[in-house]
């Protein structure tokens, strides 16, 4: 197993002084692992002199206080971290302030003080590899930008942002026989069509066809998609798109919401499951009701119009009856009930 090693001083400390301690643990700590890096970083800049893509997990020590700043780069590797401190220098401190910011961006972080601790850490981590890799190398891209009335949306994961222009190109160089190949199947199977009229049918079948170039492109293992802009552009919604690529297993939000593809992903990841990204429409003592425009498409459907604009093509989809699971992402806050 391959554990980065980085020791963090502040930069009015004196390196010679820590020589004696940073030896002394990178010793120990090679009896039990692969060792890499070892160094001293004291700014941002220092941080470039490592490279820790091929580690699998990152030991951060920072042996001062006032090592923060620099120490917190290492989030780059978006790998498993243990922070280890001591009771001299603020230490400790620095430790804990690291921590939480690992843990606000989603990384594994742990706070360690003794080598058995350290080892165990580690060794767990390792236990947990294929678990973390799930979320730590996803690929999440933000086509256009989140909806402005989504004034709680915090959202500290790393995302490909995508221009609404980038997708115009990809879009335009679509045709119309290709559009309405994407939805002839589905058009077929629904059980009945609203609304929608078979240029809004092409339409949204081109923005599938685009959709899907972009994620073999750009490598993502997921989307979402500020889809309001589109309305005065063309005249559509991708509404029925991203109900057929989350029917394929694709996590695919609209209205720029990451958060909800966050827990889309997760579904996805850990339970093999479509999930349906939905508003709260009413509630009560025993009951909540929620809708949205789009739906993966995994039960009986009628394409319907999008409800606000009355334009382009959205799904009423009937979802199988019994219990399900209701999860909500803000954060590193997370409700499930």
């Amino acid at each position: 197993m391959k554990v980065g090693v980085v020791f963090g001083i502040s930069e009015i400390a004196n390196p010679k002084a820590f020589e004696k301690k940073a030896s002394e643990f990178l010793m120990s700590l090679a009896n039990d692992f692969e060792i890499e890096g070892g160094l001293f970083v004291s700014s941002k800049s220092d941080t470039r002199e490592v490279d820790f893509k091929e580690v699998d997990i990152i030991v951060l020590y920072p042996l001062t206080g006032g090592t923060e700043n620099a120490l917190k780069e290492f989030a780059y590797y978006r790998k498993p971290i243990v922070l280890f401190g001591d009771s001299f220098n603020n230490s400790i401190a620095a430790a804990i302030e690291l921590r939480e910011y690992f843990r606000d961006l989603l990384i594994p972080a742990a706070l360690v003080k003794n080598f058995d601790e350290l080892k165990a850490a580690i060794l767990g981590y390792d236990d947990m590899k294929e678990l973390f890799n799930k979320v730590l190398n996803t690929r999440l891209g933000l086509i256009g930008r989140i909806s402005t009335w989504l004034i709680n949306e915090k959202f500290n994961l790393p995302y490909v942002h995508i221009s609404l222009k980038k997708f115009y190109e990809y879009y335009d160089a679509t045709t119309e026989a290709e559009g309405w190949k994407a939805v002839e199947g589905i058009v077929t199977k629904a059980m009945d069509i609203k609304e929608p009229q078979r240029e809004d049918l092409v339409k949204t079948g081109r923005m599938y066809v685009a959709l899907k170039k972009i994620i073999q492109d750009y490598k993502l293992d997921g989307f979402a998609i500020g889809c309001f802009e589109m309305l005065n552009k063309l005249n559509a919604t991708p509404c029925l798109a991203l109900a057929m690529l989350n029917a394929e297993g694709i996590p695919a939000a609209c209205e720029g919401e990451l958060n909800s593809l966050l827990g889309m992903l997760i579904v996805r990841r850990f339970f093999d499951k479509p999930a349906f990204m939905g508003n709260i429409a009413d509630y009560g003592e025993n009951h909540i009701i929620l809708a949205h425009c789009t739906a993966p498409l995994i039960a009986n459907y009628i394409l319907r119009s999008h409800f606000e604009s009355g334009k382009g093509v959205g799904v009423a989809v009937s979802l199988p009856k019994g219990r399900a699971s209701l999860l909500k992402i803000r954060g590193r806050k997370a409700v499930v009930a």
